[in-house]
């Protein structure tokens, strides 16, 4: 009962999550300058919005998951509970027989497990094999109906997140709209120079920062994780899959899945946080960070503290 609580209080935190709204309207720039401010200040406040709907997407998975895992286990506990009520009803037989009374064994076993339980213990001496036979009744007829309960109440949060997502998706959409109309009045950025890099290290962490370079100049694009888009948090988790580790598609999520690491430790392939946990970026060594920033712009490597800083972690 306790996971139940627990894994519906998650989707319901979810939703409060995803209810936040865009960032509030702001005039229009007058200037290149002005374009480019424009563009970073409502990409980073919508990026807060996108990484609440990647991790509701997140949250989306899981209930599949966990809805999946329900279906499956459904028969082997209904043929369970099927066998305790067939052993249930003998010894209710049993203890009926003795009153000649056999048409009143239904009514025995009706309700509560426990309740039937104290019906028949009221008729008759339990030996202990019966009273073996009436508690596995109990825990089987209590695991199918709390697992049908759980699935019940699953596919309702399910259903509420979805929606909630669709109504975000939308809004993410039109302030998008508005954001490409900005980026159409700036010149194209230029190519980078790869060479210009810190080399990637050996082994799985060189893996994820070399994925990370191959990807520079790549655009963003809100809830991408590749093969030619990316946002920040599909960016890491694209960068550490290709080097065998498995990350959620979103920045708060990724920096609770993994060991923090301290400033002085940070190691080329760790993860730098930013903005509340809502943008991160992947470390490649000399103070610079490969991410995908922000709408109109493209996948670039950055200095580490061109941004405020929430944390640093390791995946692996």
């Amino acid at each position: 009962m306790k996971k139940r609580h627990a894994f519906i209080a998650a989707a319901a935190t979810a939703l409060l999550l995803i209810s936040i709204a865009p960032g509030a309207a702001h005039a229009d720039p007058d200037s290149l300058e002005e374009v480019e401010a424009e563009l970073k200040e409502r990409g980073e406040e919508l990026e807060a919005v996108i990484e609440d709907y990647n991790g509701a997407n997140e949250d989306l998975k899981k209930t599949e998951k966990r809805i999946k895992k329900i279906e499956k286990s459904l028969p082997k506990l209904e043929e369970e509970a099927e066998e305790a009520r067939l052993a249930a009803t003998d010894i209710a037989v049993a203890a009926y027989t003795k009153g000649n009374d056999l048409s009143a064994v239904g009514s025995i076993l009706g309700g509560s497990p426990n309740r039937a339980i104290d019906r028949i213990t009221a008729m008759s001496a339990l030996n202990a094999s019966q009273a073996e036979d009436l508690d596995r009744f109990i825990e089987a007829q209590t695991n199918l109906e709390e697992e049908l309960a759980t699935l019940e109440e699953t596919k309702v949060s399910q259903k509420a997140i979805k929606k909630e997502i669709g109504k975000k998706k939308s809004k993410i959409e039109g302030e998008m709209a508005d954001l490409d109309e900005l980026k159409a009045q700036l010149s194209p950025p230029s190519a980078p120079d790869i060479s210009q890099f810190p080399p990637a290290p050996s082994g799985a962490a060189g893996d994820a920062v070399s994925f990370a370079y191959a990807q520079v100049g790549e655009p963003y694009s809100w809830g991408a994780a590749g093969p030619d888009a990316w946002d920040c948090s599909g960016l890491t988790m694209g960068a550490w899959n290709a080097a065998g580790v498995g990350l959620p598609h979103n920045a708060a999520s990724q920096y609770n899945s993994m060991p923090h690491v301290s400033r002085a430790n940070l190691a080329p392939g760790d993860l730098v946080f930013y903005n509340g946990l809502n943008h991160v970026g992947i470390y490649a060594g000399d103070g610079v960070v490969v991410h995908a920033p922000t709408s109109g712009q493209n996948v670039s490597v950055v200095g580490i503290d061109s941004m405020p800083i929430d944390g640093y972690g390791r995946p692996g």
